[in-house]
């Protein structure tokens, strides 16, 4: 670890040098390029005045500049004149960039290497109010040179700093890491150990994880137990009933009500495996990638109440769904599976002609999903556990409708994967209303 922190200092450290050097070699370049290009324009402005001035133009053949070149081009690309080759040995520049930029926009500039000069030079074009191109142009190795000058300074320095980095990487890796090392050896007795200030949030966050982590196991532990208890009753029930088929004690008649049992323990068997799954998906944290966007929870309601009507329909229940359109930020398929597993749930345990609400409706800029029955009722003690997996408060009525005592389960842990707050009020005989609030 000591070599990677050290190794990680020095790199981030060297390469903070490097950008910087890479910046100032940017700044000073662009600013002689800036100083470059505004000496250009202004021979060219000194140049055009004269010319102005008068029809004679062959003082540009005399000018001597080693730094700056001056052309007069006629508007066909014939060259008039030239301060540093003869101009009549040059070939026709109509089809040169910056004439062409000029002559499209009265202005044109370029780089590139002179074909006659065979050096990187910058070019500045301007059309004349007689149609002619006045072309002024310095050679790119006037800023390279000027580069080149400080290149040894900016190497010496480069070095330097370089040296005094690996030091002060040492320093710094051997100040983070010996607290770090010391708590590690007193680990198991941190809460006496006098620990760095800016530790302390380090060593609580370990504590904290150590406990959510003792709890998760002591969970785990319990979920595995109850699901062998929840698949031994159903797996037993058909072993049994096969058994009595395959032996021959049934009688003929007493078939079809066994085959009639075995189907339906086989089905039980089934949803408990599909809520176990998508619990298990959700405690793995299969949700974290999940989509969410605008959903209308009315609609969703909507699909679910239909879904659900023949079932309701067989139970003797009315299932209704009341309120307006509202939107949420939502994950489809999990909010119609809470609404699902709340709708089903109030089914499940209703009474004889009782009914389900389900109900959709803007609160203080939130939305307010309530699913109301008129069942059997949670007795309050029971109120705070409903929500717990394999919770049952009528155990046998709970088997006798096929629930698998994990519905309520699911609607809790989606509801905190949408950080909807979840509430339940419920009289024993009369009925339970469930209350999720959405933010939108």
């Amino acid at each position: 670890m000591t070599k990677k922190t050290f190794s990680k200092i020095l790199l981030f450290g060297i390469s903070t040098i490097a950008i910087t050097a890479l910046l100032i070699v940017t700044v000073v370049y662009s600013y002689y390029d800036g100083q470059t290009q505004n000496k250009l324009t202004a021979v060219a402005s000194i140049i055009s005045y004269e010319l102005e001035q008068s029809d004679d133009y062959s003082f540009i053949n005399n000018v001597i500049d080693e730094d700056t070149r001056i052309t007069l081009i006629d508007s066909d690309g014939t060259v008039l004149a030239d301060s540093s080759v003869d101009f009549s040995t040059l070939d026709n520049h109509l089809d040169r960039e910056e004439v062409q930029d000029a002559l499209t926009n009265g202005i044109g500039t370029s780089m590139r290497k002179s074909a006659t000069l065979q050096e990187n030079t910058y070019y500045y074009a301007m059309v004349l109010d007689d149609g002619r191109i006045l072309r002024v142009s310095t050679m790119a190795k006037s800023v390279a040179g000027v580069l080149g000058g400080m290149s040894p300074y900016i190497i010496i320095a480069v070095i330097a700093v370089v040296i005094i980095a690996v030091f002060v990487s040492i320093a710094i890796t051997k100040s983070i890491l010996k607290p770090v090392e010391e708590l590690g050896e007193h680990l198991d007795d941190v809460e006496n150990y006098k620990t760095e200030e800016e530790l302390k949030p380090f060593v609580n966050a370990i504590k904290e994880q150590s406990k959510k982590r003792r709890a998760l196991d002591k969970q785990k532990k319990e979920f595995t137990a109850n699901v062998s208890h929840e698949l031994k009753t159903p797996l037993t029930s058909i072993a049994g009933y096969a058994e009595l088929i395959e032996s021959g004690m049934a009688k003929e008649e007493d078939i079809k009500p066994f085959a009639s049992v075995i189907r339906k323990q086989a089905l039980r068997l089934v949803n408990l495996s599909e809520d176990i799954i998508k619990l298990s998906e959700l405690d793995e944290g299969t949700d974290r990638g999940i989509d969410f966007r605008s959903l209308d929870i009315y609609a969703i309601a909507q699909n679910c109440v239909n879904s659900l009507s023949i079932n309701a329909k067989n139970k003797n229940v009315s299932i209704t769904l009341e309120g307006e359109q509202c939107f949420i930020r939502a994950n489809e398929s999990l909010l119609e599976e809470l609404i699902y597993n709340l709708c089903d749930n109030a089914i499940r345990y209703n009474k004889e002609n009782g009914s389900v609400r389900v109900i959709i409706t803007p609160v203080d800029g939130k939305v307010k999903l309530s699913v109301c029955d008129t069942g059997i009722g949670i007795d309050e003690k029971y109120q705070e556990r409903i929500f717990e997996r394999f919770f049952r408060v009528d155990k046998s009525r709970s088997k006798a409708t096929g629930g698998t005592g994990l519905g309520l389960a699911i609607v809790k842990h989606i509801a905190q994967i949408h950080g909807a707050e979840l509430s339940i009020n419920s009289v024993l005989g009369e009925g339970t209303e469930i209350n999720i609030i959405f933010d939108r």
